[in-house]
């Protein structure tokens, strides 16, 4: 009982301590404090983030020699792994982006020097192609062959010396043909490492000699004058020079023009071995009433009756073999007669130095008159012949069709053809020639097969051949095919490139786009691109720009004719082949004409160029 008293007595007490403390405490409660923000301490300024530097804007210009760049490159990887055929579409492209970039590339120097590196590089793959025998142009041209004579010397081995002298007595030649040292020395050279040349030259001799004798009959000139084409292209129609000369009497553009030679984007003349001839004939015989003697005339249609004529003047000699001894006439020009009477003097005697061939037949041909223009291809479908022979036969033409812009175009078909050819053309549309082609049916073939082939309904091939679908095919016979058109640059067999210029055209009164694209050998879609132009209506006295190939203008490897001047006279004891008065005597004001000296392929600038070109 009294432990109980205890507790509750020290529990109150207790009780009364917690109660004091509890009363201190709210009398010394102070009053709340103010609130204060962190201190702000001063801070260094934060540089901006520095943003990369940004590449300027790139330059159009640049842009677009970059993309043309790119197009040359592949088309050079593609060149040298042998797709000759792709490689040049990418040349084309690599070129087309220059020309048809929004900047002037005539006043743009540097859109300007990209254009002539990559022509000057095209060209140069275009000519090693050539001399390797591949195809990265259409034609399968061949390097000229007097050019592979260029800076060789021809010693004399006086065996053939000799031999040539004992020839030369019993030879009958309409020309002057000589022995000396020159000629003697390119006769061991043709009978040695020039045998090629020779064997190849006097064997396709024969092809053409039935022509060449008529037409020189005609004009009243030498027959030996066509040992002149020997030297030129060993008479082959697609011989090319590193200048641009054609043919195998080798025109440049402007004196093939000068001669009544057509060149357009259809065909080029200077290869047609008839008309080529007849301007040769017309050619010579001007040279000859110019200097009166044969050795000159030759020697002028090499490098140009202006240079031989300052050769006479400079020396006093009108005699070719002085000219040639005191070095007067071009380097090239020296052996060019020399190798024209050394190729004579052994086509009239072969076997007598070492030679043993049978010449080529004759070209024997079939003409036709092509009035609507007319695919190579198929002419040879509907003959059955190799579509090779058909371009041998006509090597003037530069695309797979015949002339649309002449109606009365003359196709040489192989000789016994032209009446099959006739009737398997007659049931063709005029419109449908160019795209259209030929098949032959052959045992067991069914018009279903032949449509599926060629990716026909067989009621389209039977409507076009007059059959019905269910009709049997006889063994042997034609059908002709309805293909759908192409593109026109499918049609382009020859795609030539030579150094493109600017040229300013005034269109004339009767223009018209087609004319002038022929003119200059360009399609009229890139006049209307080039310029702009909504539709093919032309103003007349507006002017075009036109980018042409240099070889469009008249420019030549040999230059112009002009009335000859009198020699000085010959020193005491010089001989001449023609005296001052009868070079005088027979030159032809009619048919001279004055030009100055050619220039260099580099020159003048596109900017010089933008002159009008006579009609």
């Amino acid at each position: 009982m009294g432990r109980s008293k205890l507790i509750c007595v020290v529990s109150a007490l207790f009780v009364l301590a917690s109660c004091g403390t509890a009363g201190k405490r709210q009398a010394y409660v102070q009053p709340r404090a103010q609130a204060f923000g962190p201190a702000i301490l001063p801070l260094t300024p934060i540089a901006p983030l520095a943003r990369p530097p940004q590449k300027p804007a790139p330059d159009a210009v640049e842009q677009v020699i970059a993309e043309a760049e790119k197009a040359y490159d592949a088309g050079f990887e593609d060149y040298r792994a042998g797709n000759l055929e792709k490689a040049r579409e990418e040349f084309d492209q690599s070129l087309s982006l220059l020309l048809e970039s929004k900047r002037d590339l005539a006043s743009d120097s540097r859109l300007n020097a990209e254009f002539e590196k990559l022509v000057e590089n095209i060209h140069g793959l275009e000519v090693a192609s050539a001399e390797r025998g591949d195809q990265l142009n259409g034609h399968k041209y061949e390097p000229a062959p007097i050019e592979s004579f260029a800076g060789l010397t021809f010693p004399v081995d006086p065996r053939i010396q000799e031999r040539v002298r004992e020839e030369i007595k019993s030879v009958r030649s309409d020309l002057p043909l000589v022995s000396n040292d020159y000629v003697d020395g390119v006769i061991t050279y043709l009978q040695g490492r020039g045998s090629g040349y020779t064997t190849r030259a006097l064997k396709r001799l024969g092809q053409y000699q039935p022509l060449f004798a008529e037409v020189l009959q005609k004009e009243g000139l030498p027959q030996d004058l066509v040992y002149l084409a020997a030297a030129e292209s060993a008479f082959n129609p697609f011989a090319l020079s590193r200048k641009g000369a054609k043919g195998i009497w080798q025109f440049m553009l402007g004196r093939g023009i000068e001669y009544g030679l057509k060149k357009d984007r259809w065909v080029d003349e200077r290869e047609d071995p008839v008309k080529a001839t007849h301007a040769a004939a017309r050619h010579l015989k001007d040279l000859y009433q110019t200097f009166g003697d044969w050795y000159l005339a030759m020697a002028a249609y090499n490098c140009g009756p202006v240079n031989v004529q300052k050769a006479i003047e400079k020396t006093g000699y009108a005699d070719f073999w002085e000219l040639r001894r005191l070095h007067a006439l071009p380097v090239d020009t020296e052996n060019y007669v020399p190798i024209i009477v050394a190729t004579a003097l052994i086509a009239k005697d072969p076997k007598a130095y070492g030679f043993d061939f049978q010449p080529d037949p004759p070209l024997e041909t079939d003409q036709v008159v092509v009035r609507s223009p007319t695919d190579l291809r198929l002419a040879a479908q509907l003959i059955d012949r190799p579509v090779e022979e058909l371009i041998k036969l006509n090597p003037g033409l530069l695309r797979w069709t015949t002339p649309a812009n002449n109606p009365e175009f003359v196709l040489k078909l192989p000789r016994g053809t032209r009446e099959t050819f006739e009737q398997g053309i007659a049931p063709i549309p005029a419109d449908k020639r160019i795209w259209w082609r030929a098949t032959k049916v052959t045992e067991g073939e069914t018009l279903a097969e032949i449509a599926r082939r060629f990716k026909l309904t067989p009621v389209v091939l039977a409507r076009a051949n007059g059959l019905e679908p269910d009709a049997a095919l006889v063994d042997g016979s034609r059908l002709v095919l309805p293909m759908a058109p192409g593109s026109e640059a499918s049609l382009a067999r020859v795609r030539e490139r030579g150094l493109r210029r600017l040229f300013t055209y005034q269109v004339k009164s009767r223009d018209t786009l087609e004319r002038i694209a022929d003119r200059f050998d360009v399609t009229p879609y890139q006049i209307r691109r080039w310029n702009k132009l909504p539709d093919s209506r032309l103003t007349v006295g507006g002017k075009l720009k036109i980018y042409a190939s240099t070889s469009t203008t008249v420019s030549s490897r040999r230059a112009g004719t002009r009335k000859a001047r009198s020699p000085r006279k010959p020193a005491s004891g010089k001989t001449s082949s023609a005296s001052a008065s009868q070079i005088q005597k027979k030159t032809s004001p009619s048919k001279i004409t004055a030009v100055g000296k050619p220039r260099p392929p580099s020159s003048p600038r596109p900017s010089e160029l933008a002159s009008q070109v006579a009609q």
